[in-house]
Order: structure tokens, then sequence, then C-alpha cells
């Protein structure tokens, strides 16, 4: 008599692994979930620069996905690891929306904080599912969880910009007055006086030049006596703050030269022409 198959019974205690296209297809998630902060798909206003650079979205993005990649290689059961990784591509959705949408880039800045609290909430995550379902660890995603935790202690906590400090001066050459204007950020002036028009431009070249040569980058103009000076970038991860100078000449009946270091968040909208 014919009798329909019976499904094979699975023994007691004993799981099927998560497959590792399961895995794949994950990754990719997780992976696509990072798009609203890819240059070109960013939210854009004719007014406004890009929120984020191709060279800190080619940073952000992998530190990002390390949980996710953490749990790819330590999930076991395939429901768990399908559950965990749905909450784990959702908080990683919530990071790059966040993060375009609702982070400011101004003085201080809020987008180290959704990238800090992402990364705690997303090691938490991977550490309690991995603890409740593995007895035993898998070394390489065990080591990838340490990356990130090691990555979230990295974000720097960034508030208001720092106090500028002081220029080095050339030998013989004294500033009068060294002050801070304080506003959203700090300025620090350093004044050298100047006997008349013509010794203001003189000293502002002197100094210049050996500033030049203490690593500040210039270009001189001819029209002008003071030169366009480029900004000096953080070494910080997440920090956006650069340090900037600017020498200004004053003529008679006031001559002088006017030293001034500031730091500038290279986020703060810059206003463009229509296009």
């Amino acid at each position: 008599m014919w009798q329909p198959a019976r499904r094979p019974v699975r023994p007691i205690g004993v799981t099927t692994r998560w497959s590792g296209r399961g895995r794949l297809l994950f990754l990719l998630a997780a992976l696509g979930a990072t798009a609203p902060v890819w240059p070109g798909v960013q939210p854009g206003s004719p007014i406004l620069d890009e929120m984020l650079s191709p060279g800190e979205v080619a940073v952000l993005v992998p530190v990002v996905l390390l949980f996710p990649v953490s749990w790819a290689l330590l999930a076991r059961e395939p429901r768990t690891g399908r559950g965990v990784g749905l909450l784990l591509v959702c908080l990683v959705a919530g990071w790059s929306l966040g993060t375009v949408r609702l982070s400011t880039y101004e003085t201080p800045p809020t987008t180290d904080d959704y990238l800090r609290w992402y990364l705690i909430a997303a090691g938490l995550v991977v550490l309690v599912a991995a603890v409740g379902t593995r007895p035993v660890v898998h070394k390489a995603g065990f080591g990838v969880w340490l990356l990130g935790c090691a990555a979230a202690v990295a974000v720097p906590v960034v508030s208001g910009p720092p106090t500028p400090p002081s220029a080095d001066l050339p030998p013989g050459i004294t500033a009068a007055e060294n002050r801070l204007d304080c506003n959203r950020g700090c300025t620090r002036v350093q004044t050298v006086p100047a006997a008349g028009t013509a010794q203001s431009r003189l000293l502002t070249r002197r100094i210049g030049e050996y500033l030049e040569r203490d690593g500040w980058r210039m270009r001189w103009y001819d029209a002008a006596a003071e030169p366009e000076v480029e900004c000096r970038p953080p070494h910080r991860l997440g920090d956006p703050y650069y340090l900037c100078l600017q020498l200004r000449a004053v003529g008679d009946p006031d001559a002088k030269v006017e030293v001034r270091l500031y730091y500038r968040n290279r986020h703060d909208p810059v206003y463009k022409p229509a296009s």
C-alpha cells in the first residue's frame, strides 16, 4: 500500500547551521542599509555641501559593518541568525538615516554621538546573542567583535572647537597683544605693531615665510599683501575641526600685522551659487 514520504526527523539536540547563502544575504542587507550616507545618495540642498565626504564614507562604512560581520561568523542556528541579523540591519539603517537626516554638523556636532551609540548597541546585541546561542566561540568572529569594541572606544567625544594655540613668530618679532575673541568658537589674535603701511606688508611676508617653514602651506599673490593659507586637517577619526591661519596686514594710521588662528568645522554650510 502506497504511503506518502515522510520528512526526516531531526534528532533531538541537533540543530541545522545557518547557510553561507543566508550569511551572505545578511551582510549584503547590512551593506545596503548604509546607502543613505553614500556620496550621491545623501540628501542634498542647493546651498549645502555634502555632509560626509567620500573619504569619510570609505572609513565609516567598514567600521559600522564590523559587528554585522562578527555576527555572520558567530551565528549558528538559522532562525536566530536571521532574527538577530534583522535587528543589526535595523541598527545600521538607523545610524545611516540618523546621520544624514537628524544629526547636526554645526558647533558642536552630533555625528560622533550617533556612531558611538550605534557601536555600543550593536556590540551588546552581538554579545548577548552569541553568549545565549553558542557554547563554543568562533575565534575569527570574536576577533572582529573585539575590533568593533576598539572602534567604539576610538570614536572621539567631539564637543566645541578647542582653543587655538599661539603661532610661532620669527626671532626678533614679538606680539604686542595676544588675545582670544570668542563667540561660537574662539579666535586667537596676535598683533605685531608696524611703523607704517610698507613695513606692515614686509612683516606680513616675513612672518608668512617663517610659518611656511613651520609646515603651513600658503599661496602668495602679487596684488595682495596677505597669502591664502591652507587649513591643517585633524588627526582623529570623527574630528571635524581644521586649524586655520590668517595673516592680515593693516595700514596707516594704525599699522600692524594680525596673526589669526581659529578652528573651522569642515561640515559647516557653504553657500554655493544656484545652478
